[in-house]
């Protein structure tokens, strides 16, 4: 399946464009969506999950976490 994907502006209700002659004489299907606007992009911003869980930290382990990983992987 062959697919054409074209960006334009519509000019007094109507959008033109010319489809390759591997399309000619064959059904196709047109699906019209309009572009999301460039300023509502530049407006949303990324949230951040910074600091959302310490309030489940365990202040009576964090001196162990230095050697965690090292713990967890040797060989017993």
């Amino acid at each position: 399946m062959e697919a054409i994907r074209k960006i334009q502006t519509v000019k007094n209700g109507e959008v033109h464009f010319h489809l390759p002659p591997s399309f000619w004489g064959q059904e196709v299907e047109i699906i019209v969506l309009s572009s999301p606007s460039q300023t509502i992009q530049a407006v949303m911003r990324k949230k951040s999950l910074r600091g959302c869980l310490g309030r489940y930290a365990k202040p009576d382990l964090i001196a162990q976490e230095q050697d965690a990983w090292q713990a967890a992987v040797s060989e017993k």
